[in-house]
């Protein structure tokens, strides 16, 4: 039985068959924000909103971020879920067996973003990656599953994601961080990610794996000591022609940013735009290719990259570039590469199940792939 996240919507599949999962918090919260659209739709609606131009900007981002963002498992049939509802979370338990039953409520909160959260068994606790809205920062969070106050663990100038509790011992969380840095205006720049460990007994994080050229997330450790994790080329390099770019283009930008405002109060007191074209700029509003996509702030040319990985002679070739790669690290110390072209994946009853971006494969220790659904961009497993 697997629990995946797909275009913001959560899956249950079992005995090859797949059923979406009705979240009852997204739900409800989206139900809530069209009633409040109804009500106040008149504003936004007929020639009055027309000349006061503000038609042209209702519902510009509503239910964008509405969606469940983890799940996990924890007895059976029971899952816990996190959604993401604008600048808060609902985190709530469910039954897989009676899906329309009420959920219980485990969190919610109005100025607190989750990201990533594995679950502990023992002592019945989540550990979650969150920030606070507007913030770069995530750090890393206990909830007791019975309780409704966290606990913060991380802290600093960094990005914590993706954790997970050491089967074996589960005062050790393995997770992945990545350091901030700030310019004059409050922009950030990300470093490289890198494998953490978190003794929670004795309060102290040790660094597992680094390289300043590479980025490593998603670390899960299995029953055997193997810690697997993804390693992707790390891409967000500091370019030092960027600044004499930006220096070169300001002028352009700033007289683009005028006509922009002059634009915005032309048409919204005279219904008409300064532009001789009308509507939009036609090359922006131009959809993007499909055969270029953005995955995890990566664009990827999805055609290039499906026909790469059918020469190389996948067996289920898919979007995600060789070299983005799943790799072990055994208890000596050696890296072993499990498989190429990974997007996520979890462990499951010794086998490796992986998401390449078109499918959701299963391979086994013998290196045997079984294709278990066809599904584009699943970027969270749960077993």
């Amino acid at each position: 039985m697997l629990l995946y996240l797909s275009n913001n919507e959560l899956y249950h599949l079992a005995n090859q068959t797949l059923n979406p999962i009705p979240c009852q918090a997204v739900d409800q919260y989206r139900k809530t924000l069209q009633e409040i659209k109804q009500r106040k739709e008149w504003k936004t609606t007929g020639s009055g909103a027309q000349f006061m131009g503000l038609a042209r900007y209702r519902d510009a981002d509503e239910g964008m971020h509405v969606y469940p963002c983890a799940v996990v498992m924890t007895e059976q049939d029971q899952i816990i879920y996190a959604a993401r509802l604008d600048s808060g979370t609902a985190i709530y338990a469910k039954s897989l067996i009676h899906q329309q039953e009420a959920e219980g409520l485990i969190l919610r909160k109005s100025d607190f973003i989750v990201h990533d959260m594995s679950y502990e068994p023992t002592l019945k606790r989540l550990v979650l990656s969150s920030s606070m809205p507007g913030q770069y920062e995530k750090h890393l969070t206990i909830l007791p599953v019975e309780g409704n106050r966290i606990q913060f663990v991380t802290e600093g100038e960094c990005q914590d994601a993706n954790p997970s509790f050491d089967p074996v011992y589960p005062e050790q969380i393995y997770y992945d961080s990545r350091g901030l840095a700030y310019d004059q205006q409050g922009r950030a720049d990300v470093g490289p990610r890198k494998i953490c460990l978190l003794n929670l007994q004795q309060g102290e994080i040790a660094t597992l794996v680094e390289h300043a050229d590479f980025d490593f997330l998603m670390p899960i450790k299995d029953g055997l000591g193997n810690l697997y994790f993804l390693k992707r080329p790390y891409k967000n390099k500091h370019n030092p022609f960027s600044v004499l770019k930006d220096i070169i283009l300001s002028p352009f930008k700033i007289f683009k940013a005028i006509i922009g405002w002059l634009d915005f109060f032309t048409q919204r007191y005279t219904g008409e735009s300064l532009k001789t074209s009308s509507g939009t700029n036609p090359a922006k509003a131009r959809p993007k290719s499909p055969e270029e996509m953005f995955i995890e702030g990566n664009l990827i040319n999805a055609e290039k990259t499906l026909q790469q990985n059918i020469n190389t002679g996948e067996k289920f070739p898919g979007f995600i570039p060789a070299s983005w790669q799943l790799v072990k690290q055994t208890p000596s110390g050696d890296l072993v590469i499990v498989k190429k072209g990974v997007l996520s994946y979890t462990l499951q009853d010794g086998n490796v199940i992986y998401s390449n971006g078109k499918y959701l494969v299963q391979l086994d220790p013998h290196q045997t792939e079984t294709m278990l659904s066809e599904a584009k961009l699943i970027h969270k497993i749960a077993s």
